[in-house]
């Protein structure tokens, strides 16, 4: 007789008899559902998802410990290396440790829609550390815990740091980034950190940043990231949260010392000093009087711009607000100031405006040739040095290694065939400069990234680039009538040497010193308009103004296929004897010189033939196809006046193209030709 309390035990028994097939139910323990069992018994850890997982975890686990060893073993830094040890190591040991229980998950849902009345069992798991099993489970659980939980936190650490550093940025795309690493490393910025100006400090900012570099990784993965890359400044962060943590302008007073050497392009490479102060200043008082560049943004007021290019280089609307509230509006594009702003992006102006390539400033060929006279990597002896290796730097070169050989076929070529004397007694010096120039290409040009000096202007200053002349160009008025100041003084003071006689040199303050004497329109020019950082033009009218000068000559290219004559007087009238710089531009004044030379009944003649050319002119452009139109406007850069013969050919030339390609009938054919030929039947005084 069973005792009544043993009643429940019995049946237990023999539930757990039928279940093993009579089997006694002390066997039975490690058969039973666990917490990670179905009712049927199968394990719901076993399934290909979550051994797979397993599998990954085992793998990153000792992937970063292998890459602990060899990073210890090898402290050299390799930023593939790293990129698998910091980033792809633990991903695969997250991506592993992430997969075990989603497996077990996604297990149990299918075998319960498999059958719904399957029982599975969650329930917690019995813990009794007596059982030696339990106590052998509970030290990999524990140990494994202590060992990844700072191996997945120290890589991740790492692995943060890593993606910020300049390795990552510059030498994990290496072919990407190369022109922005190589000139990098050469910047007065080359110690701080890619992320400390493209980044700063902060969560958002460092969100928005792996964003965009997700999106950048997945463009080089597919081949279709921009060539070059686009200017950073549109989508950097305010500079008072980078730059100005290290540079304070409102703590900068003065001026700073400037001194140049730029060389002739002659045979002596005539070195031309400049030396000038250059007026930085600051918006505080405090640092001594308010003034100078940095006044325009670290004054109280604030200044605002409309650029309507994405290189910031074509402005056309400033707004200036003092710290009173008081506003002007300087605008260049001709249209009331109370008009609505023109199209284009608004900026606050702020440091990058002006010093938009602190670290990746791409020198000119002009610029780096000139410091490496001035430091004597080129020695100034080789005659034409400057020229030849200017020009062998602006030639274009599919490739680095033709542009090596062409480098150095280009200037050994110059010497063994006009200099041969320096050639046999200066080899050393002249393959000295070969190197320096080919040193000079690989800092300044990436033909794979598609960039040189010209490809990201450089706002400091105004030489090469507008800079500065984006908004002091004189042509930025106010309401008032009051123009952006201009004046050269306003930023520089010129410190011109004087020689004293039995005394010594002494510098004194003046205006600039151009080595060409300018005069009239040329001296309002932008420096930029001149000088674009390549090979300097001669210093004749021919040299700057060349399309001018081959269409008098008749050699001019764009008009070959028309074989027109040389304007009659090429060799007995030079240009200067029509165009006195001296004396205010216009047909009028140049008129007056004709009347010199060849008497009052000239008087007139010049005025007449620019009356003719503008009515032909006119008259084709209504019947140029496109064609005829580029070529027209071809004519009006040559300047019509030059050699009116050949522009009378060419006009008609363009009205006969034009009426056969557009299948007009013959009447009104002829009468077009008539109405040319009637406009320039006024011959010459």
């Amino acid at each position: 007789m069973t005792p009544p309390g043993d009643s429940n035990v019995d049946s237990q028994d023999r539930f757990d008899k039928s279940r093993s097939g009579g089997t006694d139910s002390t066997h039975l323990a490690s058969s039973r559902p666990s917490s990670s069992q179905a009712s049927s018994g199968s394990p719901l850890w076993n399934n290909q998802i979550t051994l797979a997982g397993a599998f990954l975890a085992i793998i990153g686990l000792l992937g970063l410990l292998t890459f602990g060893l060899f990073h210890l073993a090898v402290p050299v830094t390799n930023p593939y290396v790293d990129i698998v040890g910091y980033l792809l190591m633990p991903g695969i040991l997250l991506f592993g440790l992430i997969a075990m229980p989603l497996g077990i998950l996604l297990r149990s849902w299918r075998l319960h829609r498999r059958d719904p009345k399957q029982k599975l069992i969650f329930g917690f798991p019995r813990i009794d550390l007596n059982d030696p099993s339990q106590r052998r489970a509970a030290k990999v659980v524990v140990g494994g815990t202590f060992i990844l939980l700072p191996v997945v936190g120290v890589s991740s650490y790492q692995g943060y740091h890593f993606t910020d550093s300049v390795t990552f940025c510059s030498q994990a795309c290496h072919a990407v980034m190369e022109p922005q690493a190589v000139t990098y490393a050469q910047s007065g910025h080359a110690r701080v950190p890619c992320a400390a100006c493209h980044i700063g400090s902060g969560a958002s900012w460092f969100v928005k940043s792996k964003l965009s570099g997700t999106r950048q990784v997945l463009a080089v993965l597919r081949d279709n990231y921009s060539r070059p890359i686009p200017p950073a400044i549109q989508h950097l962060r305010p500079a008072r949260e980078t730059c100005e943590q290290c540079h304070w302008p409102e703590k900068f007073f003065g001026a700073q010392l400037a001194d140049l050497t730029r060389f002739a392009s002659d045979e002596n490479n005539t070195p031309h000093e400049i030396k000038m102060l250059l007026k930085t200043g600051s918006g505080s008082r405090s640092a001594g009087r308010a003034g100078g560049a940095h006044m325009h943004i670290a004054w109280a007021g604030r200044i605002e711009y409309v650029a309507a290019d994405d290189k910031l280089q074509n402005i056309p609307w400033v707004k200036m607000t003092d710290p009173e509230g008081n506003e002007a509006i300087f605008r260049s594009d001709g249209r009331p100031h109370s008009a609505p702003k023109p199209d284009g992006q608004t900026r606050n102006m702020d440091c990058m405006d002006c010093h938009n390539r602190p670290a990746h400033d791409f020198l000119a060929p002009a610029d780096a040739v000139d410091i490496a006279l001035r430091e004597g990597t080129i020695d100034q002896m080789l005659p034409f040095i400057k020229r030849e290796a200017v020009a062998a730097l602006v030639h274009p070169y599919p490739d680095a290694r033709s542009a090596e050989d062409g480098i150095a076929a280009a200037i050994t070529g110059f010497y063994s065939t006009n200099h041969v004397d320096v050639w046999q007694e200066q080899q050393a010096l002249i393959h000295r400069a070969i190197e320096t120039v080919t040193k000079i290409y690989h800092t300044s040009v990436f033909s794979h990234m598609r960039v040189d000096w010209q490809t990201y202007p450089d706002n400091i200053g105004h030489r090469i680039s507008p800079g500065c002349f984006r908004c002091h160009d004189g042509r930025h008025i106010d309401q008032d009538g009051n123009a952006i100041i201009h004046a050269c003084d306003a930023c520089h003071t010129f410190l011109n040497r004087v020689d004293r006689q039995g005394e010594s040199a002494v510098l004194v303050e003046g205006e600039f010193i151009h080595p060409i004497k300018l005069e009239g329109r040329h001296a309002e020019l932008r420096c930029d308009r001149c000088h674009d950082g390549g090979a300097a033009p001669q210093r004749t009218c021919a040299g700057c103004h060349t399309d001018q000068a081959d269409f008098r000559a008749g050699t001019s290219a764009a008009f070959e296929a028309y074989d027109i004559p040389a304007e009659p007087m090429t060799g007995d009238v030079g240009c200067q004897d029509c165009h006195d710089l001296s004396q205010p531009t216009g047909i009028e004044v140049i008129d007056l010189l004709c009347v010199e030379c060849h008497g009052e009944e000239y008087q007139g003649m010049l005025a007449s033939w620019q009356l003719q050319v503008d009515g032909l002119l006119d008259h084709a452009e209504i019947q140029a196809d496109t064609a005829g139109k580029h070529l027209l406007g071809a004519l009006r850069r040559a300047g019509p006046l030059h050699n009116v013969d050949a522009t009378r050919m060419i006009v008609h030339r363009v009205i006969e193209g034009s009426i056969s390609a557009n299948h007009t009938n013959a009447a009104q054919r002829d009468a077009l030709q008539r109405e040319a030929d009637s406009s320039t039947r006024e011959d010459k005084p």
